[in-house]
């Protein structure tokens, strides 16, 4: 059926990428009837013209303001009438076969929650290939990340994985909708954890397929040693194992955080001081995200239909 399938790649100023991860998929959508859909996340660099002569067929969608990655996915999804919503980096691109067995367990009801790709790291030529994700996992302080990071290819991993990376993955639009969509708050990074979190509290199960396969260039949008990223993950870590985990988990995260920063801000590198600098800013943001959090912790609570999941990693 027309539409029961559509593709969003969020976009912002890298048109360049974007229009790569497009191509790579293109013909896979159209051999399932399915849509692409590019959200320009307020670029301001005259990328959605861009994409709009380099992509004749694809629907583009203007954000007009940059919300973030989960802001931009909410954004297709709320017109969106496909039954499956697959989530592609604009830094990565599509193996052949990716698309049909990424949706297939969702399709047909296998899954109902979320099925998540086999990731690789971008390689050159003689370079070995490492996995960069295999789903998420969520260890007992509250740390999300990805399951088989930096691990040869192919990562023997199980089907059965705690989260969905939203870097490549495909997501029932039913689970999707009862799960609330992206925290919009978040901005970047941990949204995924997030939703994964929320969708398990609904009942819904996540897989791994190891036939689905995306090449990924890690952080292109925003490198790992940025201020950007480091204020995101230590804030989000934090608000996410609020909002979702269980109250030993959510311990330990405060804990860790505090610890790191404060151990960072008296070590003798001007570089990790500098980073401690980023993390106390960062824990202040997130005291400051508390009430909300709590308040969202609640609501889950009083709406899930399926036990809070134990953490012991």
């Amino acid at each position: 059926m027309p539409g029961r399938i559509e593709v969003v790649v969020v976009n912002w100023r890298r048109a360049d990428l974007t229009i790569a991860c497009v191509r790579s998929v293109q013909d896979q959508a159209a051999a399932l009837d399915a849509v692409v859909t590019v959200v320009d996340n307020a670029s301001g660099d005259g990328s959605a013209a861009v994409l709009r002569d380099a992509l004749p067929g694809v629907r583009i969608v203007e954000s007009p303001v940059n919300g973030g990655f989960g802001a931009g996915v909410d954004l297709a999804a709320a017109a969106s009438t496909a039954d499956v919503l697959v989530l592609l980096n604009n830094d990565a691109v599509a193996e052949p076969g990716f698309l049909r067995a990424l949706t297939d367990p969702v399709l047909d009801g296998t899954v109902t929650g979320a099925t998540t790709a086999r990731i690789l790291l971008h390689a050159e030529p003689g370079e070995p290939v490492l996995t960069n994700s295999t789903g998420n996992v969520v260890d007992a302080a509250g740390n999300g990340g990805d399951r088989d990071w930096l691990v040869p290819h192919p990562a023997q991993a199980t089907a059965s994985v705690f989260g969905f990376c939203g870097g490549a993955c495909a997501i029932a639009m039913p689970a999707f909708r009862q799960a609330g969509g992206f925290d919009e708050s978040l901005f970047m990074y941990y949204e995924d954890t997030d939703l994964s979190w929320r969708l398990r509290r609904h009942g819904h199960q996540v897989a791994f397929v190891g036939t689905a396969v995306a090449v990924h260039r890690h952080a292109s949008s925003l490198g790992t040693e940025s201020e950007g990223f480091v204020v995101a993950n230590t804030r989000n870590r934090l608000v996410v194992a609020v909002k979702n985990a269980p109250w030993p988990v959510v311990v330990r995260a405060a804990v860790r955080g505090v610890a790191r920063a404060g151990l960072d801000t008296f070590s003798r590198d001007p570089g990790v001081r500098r980073r401690a600098r980023w993390e106390r800013r960062a824990l202040a943001q997130a005291v400051t995200r508390l009430p909300s959090a709590l308040r969202a912790r609640r609501a889950l609570d009083r709406s899930a239909t399926a036990p809070r999941p134990q953490i012991t990693g």
